[in-house]
């Protein structure tokens, strides 16, 4: 199966022309990372090259990890080594990001995972882009005919495509992100347009993952969140649209869990693993009112079934924590 995913967008930042700025292109030219000095914090610029007389901003961000969520670092990290001595967890990571003022944390920010079902919002975000050259992709009728030894099982598992009947490819990307099935998934893995899946990856600087190599960091993922909510890499159209089937997504067990009933949570869950090591992650944006915040976290465990409980205790520190800083 093609594996797909992306990366997502921040705030933005004014810079005036007495700014001196430093300007690093990366080396397939598609990003240019530049630092900024405005007097008190260093800020980095993603924007998008491969046009003659602009380039168009993707996401904006401190550099630096904010000192306002250093308590809630502390708290995050010593919870996360409890449950390691306790055997019900292997190691976690953690991405915190707020849209108000761009500011953020991450713990164990440089290791990897296997994204599972994850790379679902890249494949979203790819057909998205897709369409916009192309309307008519989204309209087009597919089949599944029947069930390939490729496609994978899950553990929780939610409404599936019946094999015989056809879709849109809009009614696949529901299935795919709603309800994260794999029949859906592979049914759209077969007829994506490869160019546009890797282009992605080179727009958003992220590298490319593939079934052989198929690891990512959880702020690297959390590119794709940031692109979404900000509309930077899609049009507004498809980026709402994205974020629509993703504020759908059933699964309760997780980070939903850990909320107060009736928050909105756009959020997608990814599972892998063998018999002696289970991962389970999640990342979405939840809604405090006019306040979003962007949380991905990523879990290696022994137990699945372990899992969507850490992951929902972290999503509640993460929660209390904004209500006690008085962001509501």
């Amino acid at each position: 199966m093609a594996a797909l995913i992306i990366v997502s967008c921040s705030a933005t930042y004014f810079i005036n022309e007495y700014y001196h700025h430093k300007i690093s292109e990366t080396i397939d030219g598609t990003i240019s990372s530049i630092e900024s000095n405005s007097g008190l914090r260093h800020y980095k610029f993603e924007r998008l090259n491969g046009y003659k007389l602009i380039k168009p901003l993707v996401f904006a961000e401190p550099i630096e990890e904010s000192s306002k969520y250093s308590d809630i670092k502390i708290k995050l990290t010593n919870f996360i080594e409890q449950l390691k001595s306790q055997q019900k967890l292997i190691s976690a990571s953690v991405y915190l990001r707020d849209f108000d003022q761009g500011e953020w944390m991450c713990i164990n920010d440089t290791e990897t995972y296997y994204p599972g079902s994850l790379i679902k919002v890249p494949g979203l975000l790819t057909y998205l882009k897709m369409s916009e050259k192309n309307p008519d992709v989204l309209e087009r009728n597919l089949v599944f005919n029947s069930p390939h030894k490729t496609i994978p099982n899950q553990t929780f598992n939610s409404k599936q495509i019946e094999s015989g009947k056809p879709y849109s490819v809009r009614q696949l990307l529901k299935y795919m992100i709603s309800y994260s099935d794999n029949n859906a998934t592979y049914l759209l893995n077969k007829n994506v347009d490869l160019t546009a899946f890797h282009k992605l990856f080179e727009d958003l600087n992220i590298p490319t993952l593939s079934i052989f190599n198929s690891k990512i960091t959880a702020k690297n993922f959390s590119v794709f969140f940031k692109v979404l909510f900000n509309a930077s890499y899609l049009n507004r159209e498809n980026s709402e649209f994205a974020v629509e089937l993703l504020k759908e997504c059933d699964f309760k067990l997780g980070m939903v869990k850990g909320l107060p009933v009736n928050t909105v949570v756009a959020h997608k869950f990814g599972e892998m693993g063998d018999e002696t090591t289970r991962q389970l992650h999640e990342s979405g944006l939840i809604y405090i009112n006019n306040t979003p915040y962007l949380l991905t976290i990523m879990t290696k465990g022994y137990d699945v079934k372990d899992l969507p409980e850490i992951i929902g205790n972290i999503s509640k520190l993460v929660y209390q924590d904004f209500i006690n800083k008085g962001i509501n």
